[in-house]
């Protein structure tokens, strides 16, 4: 009996327990610092993906929602497509065209404008209603309202600026819905179309434009396309016209060479046929003097 009660002896100390515990941690803590990567180092703010902030700086969460929203706006802008610039595109009809002059000299003529004795070319198309009531006129494509003024003639008039110089004009509102200095989005209410004294006998209507440069563009050619490609097109479009003016040109500086050889070539058979006519004079005088003889 004694000696199986020799084992429990040590497990009776009170230090027993503390004793083992201590060793096992002792034992843990060695292992982890042995086997612990000495070249290891803290994650940084940028492997987290997080980003870090400075105190001392004068940036807020806003600022940064905002740089975020601005991209965001920029990136959507370049995919945008001009859109027709009323609320309700089917019950649109267009009443007059774009003074385009390629176009035949019956559609050109059906393109102006009589004010005040005289004629203007039609710069833009004429939108109205089917049932010829106001509607709600909106911006084509998203940009900066670069004019929102009233114009004795025309209307209310909204200019609104957007990438590569391009600018799209209302006129003939009844009201105005936004201000110079405005960031519009693509669709937004500008105004609501009204009537105006130089195209008064067109009745309630939006007249629309697309501007470059000072120079008018026929809007339909935008209308569901990528504005930066139709430029693009019209640009090669207008170099292939130069090129082909430039070698018409030059063909028409080379004629006078052509009709120079023509004249010599001319007053070389004159020269022929005179000196033909002398040997045939001088045969007739030969003839009458043998008839003498």
């Amino acid at each position: 009996m004694s000696k199986k009660m020799n084992w429990k002896k040590p497990f009776g100390k009170k230090w027993t327990f503390p004793a083992i515990y201590i060793t096992a941690a002792a034992l843990i803590l060695t292992l982890m610092w042995w086997y612990q990567d000495p070249n290891q180092y803290p994650l940084t703010s940028d492997e987290l993906g997080y980003q870090e902030i400075n105190p001392a700086s004068t940036t807020t969460k806003d600022d940064l929602l905002t740089d975020q929203l601005g991209e965001a706006i920029a990136v959507t802008a370049a995919l945008e497509k001009m859109v027709w610039p009323v609320e309700n595109p089917d019950q649109i009809q267009v009443m007059m065209e774009y003074f385009d002059e390629s176009q035949s000299d019956e559609a050109l003529e059906s393109a102006l404008i009589e004010f005040q004795n005289e004629f203007w070319a039609h710069r833009g198309i004429d939108l109205v209603t089917t049932d010829k009531q106001t509607f709600g006129v909106v911006a084509a494509l998203s940009g900066e309202v670069v004019k929102a003024e009233k114009d004795p003639v025309v209307g209310y008039v909204v200019n609104i600026k957007h990438d590569n110089d391009l600018v799209t004009v209302y006129s003939s509102l009844a009201d105005l819905q936004v201000k110079k200095g405005d960031m519009v989005t693509q669709g937004q209410l500008l105004g609501n179309a009204g009537r105006n004294a130089f195209e008064k006998d067109h009745g309630i209507h939006l007249h629309f434009e697309v501007m470059r440069n000072e120079f008018t563009l026929a809007p339909e050619a935008f209308i569901g396309e990528d504005a930066s490609q139709v430029l693009k097109m019209l640009e090669e479009k207008a170099k292939q016209e130069t090129e082909q003016g430039t070698e018409e040109q030059t063909g028409n500086q080379e004629t006078p060479d052509s009709e120079t050889d023509k004249d010599k070539e001319t007053d070389q058979n004159v020269e022929e046929s005179n000196q033909d006519q002398d040997d045939a004079d001088q045969n007739a005088e030969e003839s009458d003097q043998n008839v003498e003889e």
